[in-house]
This record gives structure tokens, C-alpha cells and sequence, in this order.
């Protein structure tokens, strides 16, 4: 199991890919009535469907609750989603032999797990009861007037539309991102062939999750070690396949200078602060400055391939060969836009209650 301990709630994930079954377990939420229509269908953002991007294995992430009555919150709450279409026996043949860049030579140095069959809890799988959380986190926000969304931004070498081209309403990113089957906001056609010539090579390909909080604040977060980026930064590595985080501009800033790269401020007509540019992306010191918030986020491209790929066998100690069978993604990007969705929710819930 793996714990998020926030200022205010915590967070534990419990489960492995393949066991009985995942969940998690939440305390600190404040008392709350929670749509649970609107929850199943963030979920099913997260599940895999008929894309060329998703994986076979469909499950159904029901989340059966307890502590929770017809979507009310009493108090501390669990949520258990059983695993139901596993077939563990697609990695027979990997027994003792590591996959490259997957966990499964560090939980065998750590643990000394041999049986690496579907990432056990190290596995994407884990983001499903993430997202039971981060869901609810999500609708309580919006209650306050606070609105988190997300949307692919790049798959490979293609650069879809981004925040650093001008930020769109938050009305304008759900429609675009819902637009069809891929939550991108332009270039869905261009994308999906992309990964569907990389799925038919027996590859896999990255790309890059950017995320807008729209009506949060000035104010929320601390400085160092408390400081908001750094918590919605640990969040988001609980993420399997996350390899980077940025805000705002980002890593471009290192070429701007500080004329350029300053986010000047002014008072509006309503008597309101405001500011000329945003590269920051809504932090100064740690603290919301009452911008929007804005991040991207890299993610690896999935190491579960069919190539042919040189590993170590651990239990013979010589160096060996394998392919890569079962059901896996060809590009995680897309259903983990609702992850990030829910790592972002999570951080900021906890700073506001």
C-alpha cells in the first residue's frame, strides 16, 4: 500500500494489478454529497475503451463503498474496485526476467519479487481508485467554484493545441477535449494514426498531459517544503509512467531573461489585480497568485512492448531475451488525463479545507 499524508486528509492505495481486488481509503474529506453518476462517468474517462491507444483488458471499476450512504460522505471512507478480467498466466514467461523500464527489477532488489505479472503494485491499474478520490475531490471543488481540467497536448513528434498558445475558457477545453474519442483539443485524426503505427510496429509512444485550474485563489500553498507546487508535483508521480512536471512556461524560461519572463501586474476596471502575462503559471513563492494554473506533464511511452527486448534472468544469472506478452496500452497518455485531473484535485483539496 502507498499513503498520501496531507495537511489535512490522507490518501491510501491499497491492491496489486492482478490481485482480488484494488481500493483505497480516505480520511479528512470534508462532509459532502458527491454525484455518483457524474463520479462513474469520470471513471470511465480512465478505463480502457475500443481506441487504438487503450489496452484490451476491460474492467468494470465499479467502486463499492463504505462510509459513504447514496453519495453522502459521513466521514472516513474506503472504496474497493475488484479486479475480474486478469490473466496472469500471460507472463509466464517472464518469471525472474525483468521487462526494461518497467519496476520489476527494483521490487525484485527491494523485495525479492520474481512473478512481475501485470506490474503487481507498481502497475497503472492503481490509478483507478486515484481517480475514485480524486473524482470526488474534483466535484467538491467545483462546488466552490473551482474548475480542474485536462487534455493531451502531445503524442510523439505532434504538438496539439497548449496553454503556452493562449488559455482557453475552461467551457471551451471540455468541449474541444470531448470532441471525439481522443481528449485532445485539435490534431485527434493526426494523433490516433500516429499511434496506430506505432501499435502495428509492436511499439509504444509518449507524450505529454497539460492541465488548467481555473477560479483558484490568490493565496493557497506555502513556501519550500510547503510550498503548492512541490505538493501538486508529488502528487502527480504517483502516476505510473510520469517522467516530468512543469509550470507555466516551464523549462523555456531558463531562456528567456527577467524582463520577459515577469509576470507583470495591474488593477483592472473592477478594481481587481491582474496580471499581463502568466508564465509563472498562477505561482509565486510556492502560493497561488490568483492566475490560472497551469502545468504539463511528460509521460514515458509504455515499456510493455512486443519487440524483442535484452533483459537478465535473476533466477539463472545470465543474460537473456524476451518479448512482452498480455494486453498493455500503446500510447498511457490519453487515459491518464483524468489522473492528472484527480493528483491536481487531491493537492489543492488538501490546502483548502
Amino acid at each position: 500500500m502507498s499513503k498520501f499524508n496531507g495537511k489535512n486528509i490522507t490518501v491510501e492505495i491499497y491492491g496489486e494489478s492482478h490481485a482480488e481486488k484494488i481500493g483505497v481509503k480516505a480520511t479528512g474529506f470534508p462532509r459532502f454529497t458527491f454525484s455518483e453518476d457524474k463520479l462513474n462517468n469520470f471513471l470511465a474517462r480512465r478505463k480502457a475503451n475500443k481506441g487504438v491507444f487503450s489496452t484490451s483488458r476491460k474492467e468494470l471499476d465499479a467502486p463499492i463503498f463504505t462510509g459513504v450512504n447514496n453519495g453522502e460522505i459521513l466521514g472516513d471512507f474506503s472504496a474497493d474496485i475488484y479486479n475480474q478480467n486478469t490473466r496472469s498466466n500471460d507472463y509466464d514467461n517472464l518469471i525472474g526476467k525483468p521487462r526494461p523500464s518497467h519496476a520489476d527489477y527494483v521490487a525484485y532488489v527491494k523485495n525479492g519479487v520474481t512473478n512481475f505479472a501485470g506490474g503487481g503494485r507498481f502497475s497503472g491499474r492503481l490509478t483507478a481508485p486515484l481517480c475514485v478520490v480524486g473524482g470526488i475531490a474534483k466535484q467538491y471543488l467545483e462546488s466552490l467554484g473551482i474548475y480542474v481540467s485536462a487534455y493531451v497536448s502531445s503524442v510523439g513528434e505532434i504538438n496539439a493545441k497548449s496553454y503556452k498558445n493562449g488559455v482557453l475558457s475552461y467551457a471551451d477545453v471540455e468541449t474541444l477535449r470531448n470532441d471525439g474519442e481522443f481528449p485532445s483539443l485539435d490534431k485527434k485524426e493526426e494523433i490516433l494514426n500516429k499511434i496506430a503505427t506505432v501499435k502495428a510496429q509492436g511499439n509504444s509512444v509518449g507524450g505529454t498531459v497539460e492541465c488548467v485550474v481555473y477560479g483558484l485563489k490568490a493565496g493557497v500553498g506555502d513556501n519550500l517544503f510547503d510550498g503548492l507546487e512541490g505538493k501538486i508535483s508529488r502528487l502527480i508521480y504517483s502516476i505510473p509512467a510520469v517522467k516530468g512536471v512543469e509550470f507555466g512556461l516551464g523549462f523555456d524560461i531558463a531562456k528567456t531573461t527577467g524582463s520577459t519572463a515577469n509576470d507583470e501586474l495591474y488593477y483592472d476596471n473592477n478594481g481587481e489585480v491582474n496580471f499581463y502575462s502568466n508564465n509563472a503559471g498562477g505561482i509565486n513563492g510556492g502560493i497561488s497568485n490568483g492566475n490560472l494554473v497551469t502545468m504539463r506533464v511528460a509521460f514515458r511511452p509504455t515499456p510493455s512492448i512486443s519487440k524483442t527486448q535484452r533483459t537478465i534472468d535473476v533466477i539463472n544469472k545470465q543474460n537473456v531475451q524476451i518479448e512482452v506478452n498480455g494486453r498493455h496500452d500503446a500510447c498511457i497518455v490519453p487515459r491518464a488525463v483524468p489522473c492528472v485531473e484527480s493528483a491536481v484535485c487531491i493537492a489543492i483539496l488538501d490546502e483548502i479545507i
